[in-house]
């Protein structure tokens, strides 16, 4: 083992210049630098490794040949010592582990019998499984992970082997009868999980994937789950004993706790979050401080003081064991066997396993003396954390706790200094008005490190920093961590021994959770609390970090000219990237655009369609989809992280084709958070009374709201004009589906027609009204149906290209078999978002992929 972290060394000596034995090619940093922080070098090729495995595909044979060539050729030269040559083949050695292990991980279930490999689309099914975990209710779903051993499907005359996890729903609560490790025979339509293909949005199946799930499901009813006799083996009984716990905590603290409360406490203590209600997530979203309802290593940091104080006093009680034994020590390594019995109850998932792993090594390396850095047990966490799962490393989870600590150690040692200051002859008074002083201090000091620290990736996932999440972390996490946090810890085991006690302490630990949420509502509702803003590129996140070391490293009030300038160097680097993450590139550049680029949006069964016109003017044409819950918006969940990925902070006008929902119901998450100038309509009043809310919105906001007349130009801008072809007011149609607007746009040799949902009666209208239909691409009215797209229509429109935005639920009727026909028959190419995904239009087609990898 000696040997081995004697070549690794090597690998920094490689690159000392011949006259200067002290000095790395890498300014200030020596070879005893290097030695101290092996571990930190050993980590960061690990991770380049795995991140590298995101570009490069290798069958699985080859990928194994990476390690064992560059390891063969970096231990022939070790032993022939060379240590140059060792160095310049270990740094690929260890890299091209993580590169084999990346790829390996992201592969698909490679056992034939697994269901990933039995459904391949949607079909009914019957499943002979095992509940896996600890249901779920949101107050609308019920959500079910099951481990199947069987499988029928509809086609087939009976069940097979079958092997795997698959997520099943039930639009109802479950019985409190079902537990996890019950056998169960579940009817249920099973698919392979699918996501919106746009570009910037949330890639679901990579979600579950790497949660082991690669099937999904929908439960029609109750009365479809049929629970069988239970396995009461003892190794079933224990494999399942830790989630039958947390089912137990779980239906405890709803019985016996306010049911806005019971949900916050349940995240905090079993990391169940599916039942807080979306207008408290929202709250601590705003405030800055979401990352106290995720089970984290802070979680696990008060337990683990919590069991050391009270183990550590417990020993001390006897003055043999303070004389024989390191009591602090043994304390510490007490702590292990509760925190992992906790983790277990919280689900024992990824973010949890983490954290339990980082107060580990930080607990190890306490009890061995050494805690000299907190960099060094945070790099054995992550080395350890990726060995086990490398999918981690892509996880916003592992991502942001691994940067705020890291961004905490990189002023730990001022902390210390600071708390390490005394004077002499202190009275009593001051001195405790001087660690208080020093206290608040050290607070804010880490509440700020871990907000600029996070600052970039917390933009990268959600796009929102919380300009208060500094100050209300300093007021809500002490109320929670230290009094609601503490107390539901102890309750947790006194609910089977003493559950009229442990309901008291969950009482009491209720109130500091209601303070709470007072103060999250508090601070999230404050003018300007929170900055949203364009998801930023990796390349400006890498920059950031690195102009940040080089602040850090260099230090511009070092006394040292060299460290000076590249500290101010670092300084001014990380000025002008925070100016282009507030002002990116896309916005400061686009009056320089001189082509039209459209991008018909995949929202389901709805329309949207995002226009880049010269000039720099975006004009989005309808703002509606599928609405799959509550918790779901088309207009935050697909529209918004489309234009952000895009650098795009603002829109210049909306148009809204027609009053139905699924042409509108995302555009009031846009008006707030894009503020165009104009929102264009085709009349005031509505049929339902969300529209006459949007209009009422649009006028709050000061957005002006119009209504175009026929043949007005409602965009002209560097050559591109959106005309309307019909005037809503005068129309005689009877149904809002006619009362469309119908839109023209053209640019050079691009044209689009939009049409909203009107029938084969206002085609007919439009034709006779020898409207300037015929037009490059048609965006279809009605999403494909049979009720529109007449052939009449179609000649006149003469397309080369029909676009159908559909959902992919109902596919023989948007687009219908009848239109579909009708299309091949005049020789126009369909596309459709169901398929496709988002259908970009610049100069030339091009569709963005609906198929997704693991990465």
């Amino acid at each position: 083992m000696s040997r081995f972290f004697s070549a690794l060394r090597i690998i920094f000596l490689f690159f000392l210049p011949e006259n200067n034995p002290r000095k790395t090619l890498i300014p200030f940093i020596g070879v005893s630098f290097l030695s101290t922080h092996l571990l930190l070098f050993v980590t960061f090729f690990f991770i380049l490794g795995i991140s590298s495995s995101l570009a490069f595909t290798f069958t699985q044979g080859h990928v194994l040949l990476l390690p064992l060539l560059t390891g063969s050729c970096a231990l022939y030269t070790y032993l022939t010592r060379q240590p140059r040559a060792t160095l310049f083949l270990l740094l690929p050695f260890i890299t091209s582990l993580g590169f084999a292990h990346g790829t390996l991980a992201a592969r698909e279930p490679p056992s034939p019998s697994h269901i990933f490999h039995q459904v391949q689309q949607e079909q009914e099914a019957i499943l002979y499984c095992t509940l896996d975990q600890m249901p779920k209710f949101n107050g609308e779903n019920s959500t079910l992970v099951v481990h199947l051993h069987s499988l029928r499907l509809k086609e087939n005359a009976g069940f097979f082997v079958a092997e795997g996890l698959a997520q099943l729903k039930l639009k109802a609560p479950l019985s409190k009868d079902l537990q996890p490790g019950d056998q169960l025979v579940i009817r249920a339509k099973l698919d392979r999980p699918r996501t919106f293909g746009n570009p910037g949005g949330f890639d679901y199946p990579v979600f579950l994937a790497r949660q082991d799930i690669w099937i999904t499901g929908w439960i029609r009813s109750p009365l479809h789950i049929y629970q069988l006799e239970p396995d009461t083996t003892f190794l079933h009984q224990a494999r399942y004993l830790p989630e039958r716990l947390r089912t137990r905590i779980s239906s405890f603290i709803e019985q016996t706790v306010d049911p806005e409360i019971s949900s916050v406490y349940k995240a905090l203590l079993i990391g169940d979050s599916s039942g807080i209600s979306q207008e408290i997530l929202e709250t601590f979203k705003g405030s800055g401080v979401m990352h106290i309802l995720s089970i984290s290593g802070a979680h696990l940091s008060i337990l683990a003081t919590f069991l050391f104080f009270s183990v550590y006093w417990l020993l001390r009680r006897s003055e043999y064991l303070i004389l024989h034994y390191p009591v602090k020590k043994i304390a510490g390594l007490f702590c292990l066997l509760p925190l992992t019995i906790y983790a277990l109850l919280a689900g024992a998932n990824t973010p949890v396993v983490r954290a339990l792993i980082m107060v580990a090594v930080f607990m190890a390396a306490l009890c061995a003396d050494k805690m000299r850095s907190l960099l060094v047990p945070l790099a054995i966490a992550a080395l350890l954390i990726l060995i086990w799962d490398p999918n981690s490393l892509f996880t916003a989870s592992f991502q942001l706790s691994f940067t705020a600590v890291a961004s905490i150690a990189l002023v730990a040692g001022g902390l210390v200094r600071l708390a390490n200051t005394t004077a002499k002859d202190e009275a009593p008074v001051k001195r405790v008005s001087r660690r208080l002083f020093h206290f608040i201090l050290a607070a804010i000091t880490v509440s700020l490190a871990a907000t600029i620290g996070t600052a970039p990736l917390v933009l990268y996932y959600f796009n929102r920093i919380s300009l208060v999440g500094p100050l209300a972390n300093l007021v809500v996490e002490p109320l929670i961590c230290f009094w609601s946090l503490t107390l539901g810890f102890i309750a947790c085991p006194l609910i089977f021994i003493m559950p009229s006690a442990a309901a008291l302490l969950l009482d009491l630990g209720g109130t500091g959770l209601q303070l709470s949420l007072k103060f999250t509502s508090f601070f999230g509702t404050l003018p300007f609390s929170t900055l949203w803003l364009p998801t930023p590129s990796p390349t400006l996140i890498v920059l950031f970090y690195a102009a940040i070391l080089m602040t850090i490293a260099g230090n511009p009030l070092n006394r040292n000219p060299n460290r000076r300038s590249v500290g101010i160097l670092g300084t001014a680097a990380s000025a002008v990237i925070i100016f282009l993450f507030i002002f990116p590139p896309a916005e400061l550049l686009k009056r320089r655009i001189n082509t039209s680029v459209l991008t018909f949006l995949d929202v389901g069964q709805g329309s949207s369609t995002f226009l880049q016109l010269p000039s720099g003017k975006r004009v989005l044409i309808d703002g509606g989809g599928s609405s799959m819950s509550p918790r779901f918006n088309v207009g935050e969940d697909i529209i918004a992280p489309f234009l952000w990925q895009r650098g795009i902070k603002k829109l210049d006008t909306i148009i809204i084709t027609h009053g139905d929902a699924d042409h509108y119901n995302g555009i009031p998450f846009l008006l707030q958070r894009f503020r165009p100038k104009t929102i264009w309509v085709n009349e005031f009043n509505g049929d339902g009374h969300e529209f006459r809310e949007l209009l009422n919105l649009a006028d709050n906001l000061q957005i002006e709201i119009k209504i175009p007349q026929q043949g007005e130009v409602l965009i002209n801008s560097g050559g591109a004009e959106i005309i309307n072809l019909q005037n809503p007011e005068e129309s005689a149609a009877a149904s809002s589906n006619d009362r469309s607007l119908v839109l023209r746009f053209e640019h050079e040799k691009l044209s689009c027609l939009f049409t909203g949902d009107i029938s084969r009666t206002m085609e007919s209208q439009l034709i006779s009204n020898e409207s300037p239909l015929q037009s490059t691409f048609l965006l279809s009215p009605h999403h494909g149906s049979s009720t529109s797209n007449s052939e009449p229509f179609l000649k006149a429109v003469n397309p080369e290209i029909i676009v159908v935005s559909a959902g992919r639920f109902r596919p023989n009727h948007f687009p219908s078999l009848e239109v579909r026909q009708r299309c091949r028959d005049l020789g126009i190419k369909m596309l459709i978002t169901a398929e496709q995904g988002a259908i970009i239009f610049p100069s030339q087609e091009v569709v963005f992929p609906i198929k997704s990898k693991l990465y």
